[in-house]
């Protein structure tokens, strides 16, 4: 029988640390600070007043059945035998976590109905060919050679200010004991793949630098030692394309993370400590202003309830 390979301390410490949460008078996420990057007015209603309804979709149902399916897939695949994860069966797995996904978000949407059958059917075939696609390819995406997996949603808990923490969940964590370098990798699901427009989107790119920072400080890794990467999986993709690359259900995008581009998502969070956060808690007593665009008025109800004028079509 081989003999298990021993896994490096620091890989064993991030795998089963158990972060111990602070009393905190205000907890923030990166979905906040984006929101407020994207239109102050649109974070007053949502986090501040709470006036913007949940909005559920099938999109967030399929993206969090497709986390968890690929995770527990990768689990398996590092942490146990390859031959384990080959044998597992996804496509039963991604129908389970869908149909929990869709029951939970029906609940907090109500128990109204928020898609159809043959959307969901159709969004579950999707899965079914990305899933496909990646374990057909698995040693080109994830090899075990020298690495390990060690973390899936791994707690990131940081003080911003005094009393006030940050709170984020890393995808995977990744670990190569040959060139000792980290990976932090945050798993998207699209439509089609990430534009260039998207990929040069300082704030959504932001996100993954803050965990890059937060990680070094948090588990005492040299933050150069720290490469981040999107793992985009896309739900569509050409049938007759001239390239083959074009036919890949994966897109891997590995943006610029030196020391310019960290500061610039660290001053962006700064900022919004800046303006949102006070002493005793949020600035409840000051005007919030709508930067109003078509990318975020298209998926904000704010109009529709007439709680803001500025609305851009």
């Amino acid at each position: 029988m081989a003999k298990k390979k021993k896994v490096p301390a620091l890989v064993k410490e991030v795998k089963e640390s158990k972060i111990k949460q602070k009393k905190a008078n205000l907890h923030v996420s990166y979905s906040q600070i984006s929101t407020w990057a994207n239109c102050p007015k649109q974070w007053e209603l949502m986090y501040l007043k709470k006036l913007l309804p949940y909005d559920p979709s099938i999109h967030a149902v399929f993206g969090t059945a497709f986390h968890e399916t690929l995770q527990t897939y990768l689990d398996v695949l590092y942490n146990e035998k390859v031959k384990d994860a080959e044998a597992l069966n996804l496509k039963t797995m991604l129908y389970d976590n869908m149909v929990k996904a869709f029951r939970s978000t029906k609940a907090q949407n109500g128990h109204q109905s928020f898609s159809s059958l043959e959307e969901m059917n159709m969004f579950y075939q999707d899965g079914i060919h990305i899933l496909d696609f990646i374990t057909k390819k698995r040693r080109a995406y994830f090899s075990t050679k020298g690495t390990y997996l060690a973390g899936i949603e791994t707690l990131l808990y940081q003080e911003l200010a005094p009393g006030v923490m940050f709170k984020g969940f890393i995808d995977l964590v990744f670990y190569n004991e040959n060139t000792d370098r980290w990976t932090i990798v945050d798993i998207k699901t699209s439509t089609s793949g990430w534009s260039k427009w998207a990929k040069t989107d300082d704030k959504k790119i932001a996100q993954i630098l803050l965990y890059k920072q937060f990680f070094s400080k948090q588990f005492n890794v040299p933050i150069e030692n720290i490469d981040v990467e999107y793992f985009i999986v896309k739900r569509r993709v050409p049938v007759d394309a001239e390239f083959a690359a074009m036919t890949k259900r994966v897109q891997e995008f590995k943006p610029a993370a030196g020391t310019r581009k960290t500061k610039q998502a660290v001053n962006l969070m700064e900022a919004f400590v800046e303006d949102t956060i006070g002493a005793t808690g949020y600035k409840d007593y000051k005007p919030y202003i709508a930067t109003p665009s078509k990318s975020v008025c298209k998926f904000c109800s704010a109009k529709r309830m007439h709680l803001c004028d500025k609305y851009v079509m």
